[in-house]
């Protein structure tokens, strides 16, 4: 019987955003919310957009029910893996996590630690933030014991599960316990969501592209990487995966901090002009995009037209 295949993994990876965005900071004063409601609230400094050249659905979120189906999907999936690991770990008499990275090594560890970095779907910053303090939580669970929790109020333990979803004094307290950690473990990964905005189905993937982009490639040789994967049908997988070798490469090619410092500023006025664009573009026929096709990106596929029979017609960008 043939040996299982080893190290088959992500030998090249791309990331596409629009070429304008928006300043958060500004909208917040053109929408007249109060200031730091998308910027500190969402975690976000700049969010991208496009016109009726580009086409994107948008969709009707109830926000609060979202978030939870997130964090119970979140909860199910990180146990899974867990319970998987630890069988897997069994049968392979331990389980090597070649970390050590950050000072750390002498001090206790948790299930968390495992992972050198982590990359979560990320509808908004806060949210991974939040979450990254969740997985804690389940830690805690697991071993309330440790000493990395002595200061963890011990009524926490027993706390019904449900109430726990929304409970703010465990938000608040593993948000606390983890801080250091975010921002050496996960801001990396959150780094183009925070400068992008929530890009949906491709948001996780986006946040490995992140990693690559943010963090040095002799860093990231050898290091383990927790992967966060989530869809609103209420999908979602817990995986991870280790760097091998040289990825120089990969963040040479996605090139995506100078990409992202190329794009074009532009006023919360022209955003919401675009966004009127789609708005009038929704489920038409007969339909000629009115979008400035010169601001595209070379080499980007865009619409031309959509047809009485709702054919729709591409260019590329030359």
């Amino acid at each position: 019987m043939a040996s299982r295949p080893e190290n088959i993994g992500i030998k090249a990876i791309e990331v596409y955003f629009p070429s304008q965005y928006v300043e958060q900071s500004e909208l917040e004063t053109f929408d007249g919310v109060s200031a730091g409601k998308y910027t500190i609230g969402l975690g976000q400094t700049k969010m991208a957009f496009c016109d009726d050249r580009e086409g994107d659905e948008y969709p009707y979120v109830d926000g609060h029910y979202s978030l939870t189906c997130y964090t119970k999907a979140l909860d199910a999936a990180y146990r899974e893996y867990n319970k998987r690991e630890a069988k897997l770990s069994k049968a392979a008499n331990g389980h090597a996590n070649g970390n050590g990275t950050n000072g750390e090594a002498k001090l206790p560890k948790t299930n968390l630690d495992r992972f050198d970095y982590l990359a979560f779907h990320a509808p908004n910053c806060k949210l991974v933030a939040k979450s990254y303090a969740r997985l804690l939580y389940h830690d805690y669970l697991a071993d309330a014991d440790s000493p990395v929790f002595a200061e963890v109020a011990p009524e926490l333990r027993d706390m019904d599960y449900e109430k726990s979803l929304t409970d703010k004094v465990v938000e608040k307290t593993f948000m606390g316990l983890t801080k250091k950690k975010y921002q050496e473990r996960v801001a990396p990964g959150a780094q183009v969501a925070t400068l992008i905005g929530n890009m949906y189905c491709g948001s996780v993937w986006g946040g490995v592209a992140s990693l690559l982009s943010y963090v040095d490639a002799a860093t990231l040789n050898g290091k383990r990487v927790g992967v966060f994967s989530y869809g609103s049908g209420l999908a979602a997988s817990f995986l991870s995966l280790r760097i091998n070798g040289d990825v120089s490469p990969l963040s040479k090619a996605l090139d995506i901090p100078a990409r992202l410092e190329a794009r074009r500023k532009l006023a919360p006025e022209a955003y919401e002009a675009m966004c009127d664009l789609r708005h009038q573009a929704h489920l038409q026929k007969d339909y000629k995009p009115k979008g400035d096709p010169s601001t595209i990106v070379p080499g980007t596929y865009y619409l031309e037209n959509v047809n009485e029979k709702f054919q729709r017609t591409y260019s590329v960008k030359a």
